[in-house]
């Protein structure tokens, strides 16, 4: 598999992923995030006058970089890495890794503001 079809497979992957990342945000929070052409963030818990509020939500943007960054960085990793791997596989285990490392990363943040606490 060359470095444009690698190129290709992981821009693929990058934006089913980011497409679905505020989706994912609904999955793991429930907090009444909804797709990005529904509206987004428009009913999210964070616009209510009491908590609890999203832990991605809460920090805007800086919340989704720390929740999907490292999800695209482990991405990258599988599909640019040197094996002897097939672009199916590839694309299998880089999109298994969005909610894998994404619901690791989502349970910190969210155990760390206590939001399930209450």
């Amino acid at each position: 598999m060359g470095k444009s079809q690698r190129l290709t497979l992981f821009l693929g992957v990058f934006a089913v992923t980011a497409a679905l990342s505020i989706d994912f945000c609904a999955l793991l929070f429930q907090c009444g995030c909804q797709s990005f052409w529904l509206g987004a963030a428009d009913h999210c818990n964070i616009h209510n006058r009491v908590g609890p509020h999203c832990p991605w939500c809460t920090h805007g943007g800086v919340g989704f970089v720390f929740g999907m960054v490292p999800v695209f960085l482990v991405q990258g990793w599988v599909v640019f890495r040197r094996a002897e791997w097939g672009w199916k596989s590839r694309l299998i285990i880089a999109l298994a890794t969005f909610p894998l490392v994404g619901a690791l990363l989502g349970g910190i943040v969210g155990w760390v503001q206590g939001y399930w606490d209450r």
